[in-house]
């Protein structure tokens, strides 16, 4: 079978410059994926290659055999630069590129030996390519993406194994005497496949196209999903919240209520002789404060439109604003806080939340420490944040309560050394809120030894963490 070389050369140029315009054409309408340039960039220079080969006539030898030749092989190359891209997140190895003035050369040195030598190296050189492309649509898919990508590798395993096959018949079958314009058995079935190859190309820039679509759908559907799961997460968390705290706060108004009733409205003896009554509902009045205290700052944390208002903080006051809020406590057990501000860089966070977070710390620290010992509050700074550490020398905790700390579900609510009772969720919404001036709470632990929170906060040179 003989071709009319003519006729198939400007058949070639058409089908290749028509896929090169329709794939520009999709790239604007916006039907497009990451490399989507680079492919379109592959099949103009398939377009080159047919050109030179329609106008061969006009061109001297070796120009129509490096030039032609050549652009259909560094085709390619950008096509396995566009799949690449599409594909891996790490920079596609430019150094690739310097094999293109190898081939040039090589096509170089031979476009004057007779045709069948010069598509054995055209040859070699396309299945190089080809399978090279090919190899990267397949390597490690996704398993939802093996069959849309094995169909788009298909007409580069389709080059390659042809192009094997073409070289294997030149060297073994055509004879010598055969030329570019009186192309038969293999180099001719060759070039009609060309032309169907030229066809899937298109299909292949379709087939990216929709994986990449396919990729879009799959990422909001993970990203909804994750949505749906804080949301459900954060319902939850407040439902529990509020059931507790309603829990708690029935039992502390509903006995002072009765206290005052029963024991202070019943007996006109004088204020000295209700000295015990009246302390006794004062307590209950500020343990009741202190939970609606703790319901207001949760649910300002828990809003999405609240900022803390972070500013460089002075950690020598907050220390001594909340000493002096946890001093009575402290000297009720005879124990000592030694707050050292250490001489380091102002943290930047809202004031009024770290001195709730450092109350609570505090708190925390008093109620789990033996009496007579005492508690160490000091600063360093570490990689651009800002540790403060309050340790104490209490009974400690063992790894299943250390796991549990931060769970609401959990709601730990351990006895103090002297048997103090707390509602379970300070230390979680000390963490809320340190999370919110871009910072975390982290407790080391030991049991029988002491405890250790470390809240850290971002260093001005830092910023956000996130």
């Amino acid at each position: 079978m003989s071709l009319d070389m003519a006729t198939l050369g400007l058949v070639l140029f058409l089908v290749y410059l028509g896929n090169g315009f329709i794939s520009i054409l999709l790239v604007w309408s916006g039907r497009s994926f990451h490399g989507a340039w680079l492919w379109v960039s592959g099949q103009g220079l398939m377009a080159c290659g047919a050109l030179i080969g329609l106008i061969r006539g006009g061109l001297p030898l070796w120009a129509v055999v490096v030039g032609g030749n050549g652009a259909y092989v560094a085709s390619s190359f950008l096509f396995a630069h566009a799949i690449w891209v599409f594909r891996f997140r790490r920079p596609f190895p430019r150094s690739i590129y310097l094999l293109i003035p190898v081939i040039l050369l090589s096509l170089y040195l031979v476009f004057d030996q007779p045709f069948v030598v010069r598509t054995q190296v055209f040859s070699l050189w396309a299945a190089a390519g080809a399978f090279f492309a090919g190899t990267l649509l397949v390597w490690r898919v996704e398993r939802q993406y093996r069959v849309a990508n094995g169909l788009t590798s298909l007409p580069f395993f389709a080059i390659a194994v042809a192009s094997i096959l073409r070289l294997a018949a030149n060297a073994l079958t055509i004879p010598a005497s055969e030329t570019y314009s009186t192309q038969s058995g293999a180099n001719a079935w060759y070039m009609l496949g060309s032309i169907l190859i030229s066809t899937v190309t298109l299909f292949g820039y379709f087939m990216m196209t929709g994986i990449r679509a396919e990729q879009i759908l799959s990422r909001k559907d993970e990203e909804i999903a994750t949505r749906n799961r804080k949301l459900i997460e954060s319902s939850r968390a407040k439902d529990l919240f509020f059931s507790i705290i309603s829990h708690d706060l029935r039992g502390p108004i509903g006995g002072a209520a009765r206290y005052a009733r029963k024991h202070l409205l019943g007996k006109m003896t004088g204020l000295e002789a209700k000295f015990n009554e009246v302390e006794t509902l004062a307590s209950a009045l500020e343990k009741t404060n202190e939970f609606l205290e703790k319901m207001l700052w949760w649910s300002r944390a828990q809003l999405q439109d609240w900022v803390p208002v972070r500013k460089p903080i002075d950690l020598g006051q907050s220390f001594s604003q909340a000493v002096a809020l946890v001093q009575p406590l402290a000297d009720a057990k005879d124990i000592a806080i030694q707050c050292d501000s250490g001489p380091v860089s102002q943290p930047l966070a809202d004031p009024e939340s770290v001195q709730l977070i450092l109350v609570n710390l505090l708190s925390n620290a008093v109620k789990f420490s033996l009496p007579g010992r005492t508690i160490k509050v000091g600063v360093t700074e570490e990689s651009d944040l800002c540790r403060i550490a309050v340790q104490d020398e209490g009974i400690g905790m063992d790894e299943g309560t250390l796991e549990r700390l931060f769970r609401i579900e959990d709601k730990l609510t351990t006895h103090g050394t002297s048997g103090e009772r707390g509602s379970g969720l300070g230390l979680i919404l000390a963490q809320s809120l340190a999370e919110k001036n871009y910072g975390g709470i982290t407790i080391d632990s030991q049991l029988g030894v002491g405890t250790c929170a470390n809240l850290w906060l971002p260093m001005p040179t830092l910023g956000p963490l996130r």
